[in-house]
């Protein structure tokens, strides 16, 4: 099975972090292919490791709880969502629509570099986020709880993103 990752997919670390994966490129010296990605929680840093590591088995011996069986495993953010998380009646409703083709409003979030971009694009697409785009936001974010009802994750991610562009804007430069 060709394991080599593509930009865009989304992966999930054995230790629970969420991470997408913005190219594979080639060292200039080794000739190595480096996969270049990029954390979806906290201050969403971007990374390098080389293909290998990438893709490689956890090491169970020194992680023996771990049930993951690779380092990175390829996420279906819209599976994933839908088959761990409990669904209210008002998620069961917007689930009914079909998507075809990625979710424009949780990449067009994605895709925004700064807290205020996340946010204007929060606010400008308010009534269009799903309940699974606000599960997934708020599960990339960590935060917020995951059976609160959308307009809840809603306000939480809001509240998070003004607060995040509040104390980064006091910071010295």
């Amino acid at each position: 099975m060709e394991r080599t990752p593509r930009p865009g997919e989304f992966y999930k670390h054995f230790k629970d972090k969420m991470y997408q994966v913005i190219a594979v490129a080639i060292h200039s010296e080794t000739r190595e292919k480096m996969v270049v990605y990029q954390a979806l929680y906290g201050t969403f840093d971007v990374y390098v490791r080389p293909l290998s590591m990438f893709i490689s088995e956890v090491d169970h011996e020194k992680y023996p709880d771990v049930l993951q069986k690779y380092r990175f495993e390829r996420v279906d953010l819209k599976e994933s969502v839908l088959q761990e998380e409990p669904v209210s009646q008002w998620e069961k409703e917007a689930n009914k629509e079909e998507h075809h083709g990625p979710n424009k409003n949780l990449l067009a979030f994605l895709d925004a570099e700064t807290y205020h971009e996340k946010l204007e694009v929060l606010k400008t697409c308010k009534d269009k986020f799903t309940a699974e785009e606000l599960l997934a936001i708020c599960e990339i974010m960590e935060i917020g709880r995951t059976d609160s009802e959308p307009e809840e994750k809603y306000y939480a991610v809001e509240r998070y993103l003004e607060l995040q562009i509040k104390y980064d804007g006091t910071r010295l430069r």
